[in-house]
C-alpha cells in the first residue's frame, strides 16, 4: 500500500467536464451498456444509469482520469460489496467505474429527517465496522493523516484561528497515537450511505488510508443541514458520541477529538469549495467544548 495527498476533485467549471457525455457514449459502446438518464447528487464528474447487457441495471460513474479514480477502485474492489456498493468494472484511464445499482437506494439522511437519528447512527456504526480492514497491498491511496495540510494552510476569516491551531494539536497527537492504518471510506456521511434492500451500503469512496475512527468521526459530523437546526445542537453531538463509542467499542474521548478535528476540517474543505462553511464551524466549535 502506498499513501499519498488526497486525490480530491474540487466542483467548478474545468474542460473535462465538457467531454463526459461523449467519454460516456464511448465506454457505453466498449463496455456493451445501454445508457439510462443521468442520476443527481455529483457534483463530481457524471453517473448515470445504465443497462447491462444481460438486462440488470447498474451505474456507470465517470470523473477525472487519474489516481483518484484508482484510489475509489481499490477500495470498492477490497471491500468486495461488504458494507460498500460492489465495482463491477474499472478503468482509471478513462476515468469510469461500473458499479452496482443499490435498491431502493435512499440515503441515510433520510432517517434523520424522519427523526430516527439514533437509528442512523448505528447504521454508520454497523457500516464502517464492516469496511474497516487493512489497506489493499500495492494500492495507492489518499493519507487521511496528512489531510491536516488543508488546515494548517487556511488563513479564511471564516475559520476562527483558536479553532485551526487546536485542531491541529489535537491531529497531531491522533496521528502519533494511532494503531496500524485502515482502509477508510473518508468522506463516510449521510448522503453517501444508501439503503439496499434491508440493510444499507456505502458508496463513493474517497479511498484512504488512516485511523480506524476517522470513518464514524466523519458521520458522527452529518448531515450538517440537520443538526444545524437544534437550538442546541451539542447535546445531539453529545448523544452520538456515546452511543457511537459503545457500539464501536472506542474510547469516547478519542472518538470526540477525531470528530472535532474532522469538522474542523470540513469547515475548510467548504471553504475551498466555495460552499457554506458556517455549518462545519458552529459543529467544530460544539464539538471543541467535548474535547476540552
Amino acid at each position: 500500500m502506498k499513501r499519498e495527498q488526497p486525490p480530491r476533485s474540487r466542483p467548478g467549471r474545468q474542460e473535462w467536464r465538457a467531454a463526459l457525455p461523449a467519454r460516456a457514449e464511448a465506454i457505453a459502446r466498449d463496455w456493451g451498456l445501454s445508457l439510462g438518464p443521468p442520476l443527481g447528487g455529483s457534483t463530481q464528474g457524471l453517473v448515470c444509469e445504465v443497462w447491462r447487457a444481460d438486462g440488470t441495471l447498474a451505474v456507470l460513474k465517470l470523473e477525472k482520469p487519474g489516481q483518484g479514480v484508482a484510489a475509489q477502485a481499490a477500495a470498492l474492489a477490497a471491500w468486495e460489496g461488504r458494507g460498500a456498493v460492489r465495482l463491477l468494472r474499472a478503468d482509471s484511464n478513462h476515468g469510469a467505474l461500473l458499479l452496482e445499482r443499490l435498491v431502493p437506494g435512499a440515503p441515510l439522511a433520510t432517517l434523520c429527517a424522519a427523526g430516527r437519528d439514533e437509528e442512523a447512527m448505528a447504521v454508520v456504526a454497523e457500516v464502517s465496522l464492516t469496511l474497516r480492514r487493512p489497506p489493499p497491498e500495492g494500492a495507492v491511496l489518499a493519507d487521511a493523516h496528512g489531510w491536516w495540510r488543508a488546515i494548517a494552510a487556511c488563513r479564511d476569516r471564516r475559520l476562527d484561528p483558536a479553532l485551526r491551531d487546536r485542531a491541529l494539536g489535537i491531529w497531531r497527537d491522533l496521528v502519533v497515537s494511532s494503531a496500524e492504518p485502515c482502509l477508510l471510506h473518508g468522506d463516510l456521511h449521510h448522503g453517501n450511505i444508501l439503503a439496499d434492500g434491508a440493510g444499507w451500503r456505502a458508496i463513493d469512496p474517497i479511498g484512504a488510508a488512516g485511523d480506524a475512527l476517522f470513518d464514524p468521526a466523519s458521520a458522527l459530523c452529518e448531515p450538517v443541514s440537520f443538526l444545524i437546526r437544534f437550538d442546541k445542537p451539542g447535546r445531539l453531538l453529545n448523544r452520538r458520541l456515546a452511543a457511537l463509542a459503545e457500539r464501536l467499542a472506542a474510547d469516547h474521548a478519542r472518538l470526540a477529538a477525531w470528530a472535532f478535528a474532522i469538522a474542523v476540517l470540513k469547515t475548510v474543505w467548504a471553504i475551498e469549495d466555495g460552499c457554506e462553511a458556517g455549518g462545519y464551524a458552529a459543529i467544530a466549535a460544539r464539538l471543541s467544548e467535548s474535547t476540552s
